[in-house]
């Protein structure tokens, strides 16, 4: 790398590699969906996120669900928080929580530990959200009541993933 950044060649099919160092610092993995834009005169390359993509239908789930059944619900992609029934100021995941949500191991939880600032010790739900088989996402419902939310979870999650799937 030098002053104005990495210096890469463009090969015979249009292609660059980005560099292992920014892939990791950005959490970029193989197969995942980048959007590349022109903007004055520059080429911009971001990560894609369907689950921040649809950021407006969310926080309408979940407003919905929240004034309905009166539970807290936490939606989120593989790296924020997009969605929450109560505010918080850090909204970006532990790393432990990413791959968490990329291993498929989400069962009955008492305790997620999100972030520095959020950390959830209730009866806990998760589900995931996934789109063209890959987990993009998750669903967390919880509430100190002694009560089996696993089908809400399992509904609010189907319904982002039926969303995305069909727009």
């Amino acid at each position: 790398m030098n002053e104005n950044g990495y210096i890469r060649k463009i090969d015979e099919l249009g292609r660059i590699v980005i560099p292992k160092e920014l892939r990791q610092r950005l959490k970029i993995q193989e197969g995942e969906n980048l959007i590349i834009n022109c903007v004055d005169k520059n080429i911009k390359v971001s990560k894609f996120s369907y689950v921040v993509n649809n950021q407006n239908f969310i926080k309408k789930i979940g407003d919905a669900f929240n004034l309905v059944f009166n539970y807290n619900i936490i939606i989120t992609d593989l790296d924020n928080v997009i969605y929450s029934n109560k505010v918080f100021r850090n909204l970006k995941l532990n790393s432990s929580l990413s791959e968490l949500i990329k291993s498929n191991d989400l069962n009955n939880y008492k305790k997620i530990k999100i972030n520095n600032e959020i950390t959830i010790n209730d009866n806990i739900f998760v589900e995931e959200i996934i789109s063209a088989s890959t987990v993009i996402g998750m669903v967390i419902i919880y509430t100190s009541e002694d009560i089996n939310l696993l089908a809400f979870s399992k509904f609010v999650a189907n319904v982002i993933s039926a969303h995305i799937e069909y727009i």
